[in-house]
């Protein structure tokens, strides 16, 4: 509280600057002796609200300075630009004032300029035309043997995975067959065990 009623003659003067812009050096200064009083005080005062009140006041001014200068900036710019403007439209005159007189003097020579004019007119835009032409041919042919590669690629890969397929797919048919020669094998064996152990069983029965 005491440091707010201390404050107040300066936010006071700073009220009755109002009908002066923002960017005006009494408001600015004003503005700033507030902006770095209050984040005095609020470091002073361990007081975050104060300082934070400081410092956006001071963040205020200096934005509005800058917004000054680069609008200043700006209109100068503008002047210049309008000066430019000015002397082109001025140099534009003169040349055609001196094309005037020079078309009265010589028309000729007029026509010619202007019939060379379109000569070279026309052999640059084909040569332009030429140019994107070629351009576009091997942008063109470089896309083509892109999207060939990438394919063969592809291919590539499939037929790699179709060899591998064939190859997993003999793989197991050899194991299979090999499986049921075994199983014949066996069974073959089973059953000439069998005819012989029914031969003892006849054997010891005749005897």
């Amino acid at each position: 509280l005491p440091y707010e009623l201390a404050r107040l003659p300066l936010a006071v003067l700073d009220s009755s600057l109002f009908m002066l812009p923002e960017t005006s050096a009494p408001r600015v200064t004003v503005g700033r002796a507030i902006g770095y009083s209050d984040k005095l005080a609020g470091a002073l005062l361990f007081n975050p609200g104060i300082a934070e009140r400081g410092s956006e006041r001071i963040e205020r001014s200096r934005t509005l300075l800058l917004a000054d200068e680069l609008e200043q900036q700006a209109a100068t710019r503008r002047e210049q630009a309008r000066d430019t403007a000015d002397a082109g439209r001025r140099q534009a005159a003169a040349q055609r004032t001196a094309a005037q007189k020079t078309a009265s003097s010589g028309l000729k020579a007029a026509d010619a300029a202007e019939a060379r004019g379109k000569q070279e007119a026309k052999a640059t835009a084909t040569r332009t035309a030429a140019a994107k032409k070629a351009a576009a041919t091997r942008k063109a042919n470089a896309r083509t043997e892109k999207i060939v590669k990438a394919k063969a690629r592809v291919d590539s890969a499939a037929l790699e995975k179709k060899k591998a397929a064939q190859r997993q797919a003999k793989s197991e048919l050899d194991q299979a067959r090999e499986t049921k020669r075994a199983a014949a094998k066996t069974r073959a064996d089973a059953d000439r065990l069998s005819d012989l152990t029914e031969a003892k069983k006849q054997e010891r029965k005749s005897s």
